[in-house]
């Protein structure tokens, strides 16, 4: 309750330096009062320090103090001498002439033994003379091994250095008579150079070189949500979806952009017609010499095409098959029927109508590559599919 009743009188009690500088430092003797926690079996005593301290900034200071506090342990005992140390950080605050302040620090008390201590406080000063003035403040204490102590004390602070003294009840000096004051004309400022002046300027900071409406917007000429100076795609169609850059999509990756494209969602690898609906597509199966059997591992290759049928169900398309030139050109007209034929079934198997699909043969008429190597024969004996 006591420590309660003190830091109420140090708000009340309010006093302050005179308006502090960067630059100016100061000297200041104290008195004051230390109430010992009952931890450290002390009685109360009176206490003298002294304070010295420099402005960092304006009404901002650093400051060492040092005090004594001659006690004792119990009455009738040898006098024991408290010395205290701290660096403390203070910050003023201005009301008129009058400055309160409030600081923390840290440092050490010693006595029969050492104690670091964390230092916070308020307090205040006011001017009494120049570059003179009476400071009042509360000091808190907190120890290790949870001890609290509590020390007001008033002191004087004597000035030197860049700050300006302040004298209380001093009589304002005489103003010189105002200056006739001429209002030169503001001229328009335009901060973004775009040619529309800032009073007006409804999109302030556009980028340079950007081209901007009256109201000093960028421009979107096509409409399609990016402007114009970062728009690589201008004059693209109404409703059409764009990229980040302003140009249009394409979502399936078939060569038509997305506005254009009547058939979204074709398969990769299938060539398309000018609207992006399916025209061709070259199926991964490949047969051996002289057979129309399917080989192992082509099963996926063509479920996948029966999915993207049965995702089409208005698609009919040619199963076509193809050879080497290795043979007749009769015998091999009859074998690339049955292996176009061979696929067929395959897909009819998967779930594909047999009514939109026809099989035809055209032996060794059509190859892709020359049939000078045997890769390249392999290559050849191949199954094409063509929409009807």
């Amino acid at each position: 309750m006591k420590k309660f009743i003190l830091l109420m009188m140090a708000v009340t009690f309010a006093v302050s330096a005179s308006a502090y500088e960067k630059g100016t430092t100061y000297v200041a003797p104290l008195l004051g009062y230390h109430f010992f926690d009952t931890e450290h079996d002390l009685d109360d005593s009176v206490e003298a320090g002294i304070r010295l301290g420099g402005f960092l900034a304006d009404k901002f200071a650093a400051e060492l103090e040092l005090d004594l506090a001659p006690t004792q342990e119990d009455p009738g005992s040898d006098n024991v001498n408290a010395v205290t140390a701290e660096l403390n950080l203070v910050k003023y605050f201005e009301l008129g002439q009058l400055k309160p302040y409030f600081f923390a620090g840290v440092g050490g008390m010693l006595h029969d033994d050492t104690n670091g201590l964390l230092a916070l406080g308020i307090g205040a000063a006011y001017p009494v003379y120049k570059n003179m003035n009476i400071d009042f403040r509360v000091k808190d204490m907190i120890m290790t091994g949870s001890r609290n102590d509590v020390v007001p004390s008033i002191g004087l602070s004597f000035l030197f250095g860049t700050a300006k003294p302040v004298v209380a009840a001093e009589e304002p000096a005489p103003q010189p008579e105002a200056a006739a004051v001429v209002v030169e004309e503001k001229k328009p400022v335009d901060s973004d150079g775009d040619g529309v002046y800032d009073d007006a300027d409804k999109c302030p900071a556009t980028p340079a070189g950007a081209a901007v409406d009256a109201d000093g917007c960028c421009l979107d000429s096509d409409g399609d949500g990016v402007k114009d100076y970062a728009d690589k795609c201008p004059n693209t169609p109404a409703g059409a979806a764009v990229d980040a850059d302003g140009c249009c999509l394409d979502t399936d990756g078939d060569g038509v952009k997305d506005y254009m494209d009547k058939c979204p969602g074709t398969a990769k690898g299938v060539k398309v017609s000018a609207e992006g609906c399916f025209e061709a597509l070259t199926l991964n199966v490949n047969f051996k010499t002289n057979s129309a059997v399917i080989e192992d591992g082509y099963d996926g290759e063509i479920k996948a095409f029966s999915d993207y049928m049965k995702a089409d169900s208005a698609l009919k398309v040619e199963i076509q098959g193809h050879t080497d030139n290795k043979g007749s050109a009769a015998y091999n007209k009859k074998l690339s029927q049955r292996r176009a034929e061979s696929v067929m079934n395959e897909l009819v198997k998967y779930g594909v109508s047999a009514d939109r699909l026809t099989a035809v043969g055209y032996g060794e008429e059509q190859p892709i590559v020359p049939n000078d190597t045997p890769e390249n024969m392999f290559k050849n004996r191949r199954i094409e599919t063509v929409a009807k």
